[in-house]
């Protein structure tokens, strides 16, 4: 199968990597210095937990043409590029298009670019269940046995499920198809927000972290009632019920996450977190319900990125 990773962050390189099998065809889209650390020195990826190191030459391109056809797109970077690269997916005549990372609206994603195309498109969504972080010389990625990629529809079933499959047949890496993946996406994004800007606000120095933890927690609620209130099953459920009965356990999960280090490993940009918080300022619209906690954790943190 003819492959674009369209991104080459931590995700797409972890997914190049990944799908990089004899029976795929994997092209990168990388600009700047990473297109050129990847002509010179290849694929570089350090394995945390399986303390290994991989290296490969995978092949690169740093535009796409309307006339570039891939049997999938995977398009993998953060939430607040995904519409910069919209009207290049347009343009494009490929058919098969996932959006794979964070996403508070993906129907507004999808309407957007089957409105700007003039081509058959079926698009659909994905997460993939790695972290990581960038380095000088390589990236360091965190993934639990060979990674896990979640796939869901917003309407009916994956158009393109039988190519998906053809792909991830002979990789090692985990292919899950989600019902309800809109709500799986949503409860996600809201569950990544508050975390980050803890980490953010704890890195600074400025804050106490158990003061922090503790208006946390309200602010998980918040989200969590917000997008029931519109209509939205938190998934898991076991969070949304941990969060609002088990505070006290909520706060010793939340302390551990904190110390032991693997949030660095996961955390996103804050132009990233400020999108998803302004999706979610959009669903409280109109609503009688508070988000206290979270806008005050949302100024604190912004007010600390913008001072770094």
């Amino acid at each position: 199968m003819k492959i674009l990773i369209y991104g080459a962050g931590v995700q797409g390189q972890f997914l190049s990597h990944a799908l990089n099998t004899k029976e795929n065809t994997v092209t990168m889209l990388a600009r700047g210095k990473t297109l050129e650390q990847l002509n010179q020195k290849g694929l570089k990826l350090k394995h945390l937990l399986q303390r290994k190191t991989t290296i490969e030459y995978i092949p690169t391109i740093n535009t796409l043409s309307e006339q570039d056809i891939y049997d999938v797109i995977f398009v993998t970077m953060k939430y607040s590029d995904f519409y910069n690269v919209v009207p290049t997916l347009a343009e494009n005549k490929s058919q098969n298009i996932i959006f794979v990372g964070n996403n508070m609206n993906p129907k507004l994603l999808q309407k957007t670019l089957m409105q700007q195309s003039h081509h058959t498109k079926h698009i659909t969504f994905g997460f993939l269940m790695t972290g990581g972080s960038r380095e000088d010389n390589d990236t360091k990625i965190l993934r639990f046995n060979a990674g896990e990629l979640k796939v869901g529809n917003m309407y009916g079933d994956i158009a393109f499920a039988h190519e998906l499959n053809s792909i991830f047949k002979n990789t090692k890496i985990k292919l899950t198809y989600e019902a309800k993946f809109e709500d799986w996406l949503m409860s996600h994004a809201a569950s990544i927000l508050p975390i980050n800007m803890l980490f953010i606000l704890k890195q600074s120095k400025r804050h106490h972290t158990n003061d922090l933890i503790k208006e946390t927690i309200p602010a998980f609620n918040e989200m969590y009632q917000l997008l029931e209130h519109q209509g939205h099953r938190i998934r898991p459920k076991a969070q949304t019920i941990i969060f609002k009965n088990f505070k006290g356990l909520s706060y010793i999960l939340l302390k551990v996450v904190m110390n032991i280090g693997l949030i660095d490993q996961t955390q996103g940009s804050f132009k990233e977190l400020e999108a998803i918080y302004n999706d979610i300022k959009v669903l409280n619209q109109d609503t009688a319900l508070t988000t206290r906690h979270l806008d005050n954790l949302f100024e604190k943190s912004k007010s600390v990125s913008e001072n770094n």
